[in-house]
């Protein structure tokens, strides 16, 4: 008995440690508005980026110009993929439960009321997190090319 209650204690350590590791790694956050001087806001997002040393205005430009683009292209795949996944569990699942009978229905009705819930859940998980996957793929690409990328949301700043 507690050799069972040791592992279960273990594996909820685990998990409560896998999640706060995985929280410290979202966003590069600050909480005081970035100087003007020193970093520029993209128009209309959270996003500010600070200009590598050694580049000069027009690469940094087109960095940024095919960055944006190639973000914005991955995030639309990524929530085409998410959505379309979301819908066939979701309808598999309601398959199931429209067309049980016999015995096994009530196992059949279950597994079909689970399908759906997880269905539904990945397209809203998908469509809520789609801002979040742009702006993450935006700050990989700027910062492999050696630009400083930061975020700040006025709403939710203490100045």
């Amino acid at each position: 008995m507690i050799n069972m209650l040791t592992k279960i204690a273990i594996k909820i350590f685990v998990i409560i440690l896998s999640l706060i590791a995985m929280s410290s790694c979202v966003f590069n956050t600050a909480n005081v508005k970035p100087s003007p001087d020193e970093y520029s806001n993209l128009i209309d997002t959270p996003v500010y980026v600070k200009k590598a040393p050694d580049t000069d205005l027009i690469d940094y430009q087109n960095e940024l110009d095919q960055c944006r683009t190639s973000s914005g292209i991955k995030a639309s795949r990524m929530s085409k993929v998410g959505v379309g996944v979301g819908s066939w569990w979701m309808l598999s699942g309601l398959y199931v439960i429209a067309t049980a009978s016999g015995w096994l229905a009530p196992i059949a009705v279950t597994a079909g009321t689970m399908g759906s819930i997880v269905g539904g859940s990945t397209i809203l998980v998908t469509t809520a997190t789609e801002d979040y996957r742009e702006y993450q793929s935006l700050e990989s690409c700027l910062e492999g090319k050696g630009h400083d990328v930061i975020f700040y949301d006025a709403t939710n700043s203490e100045n």
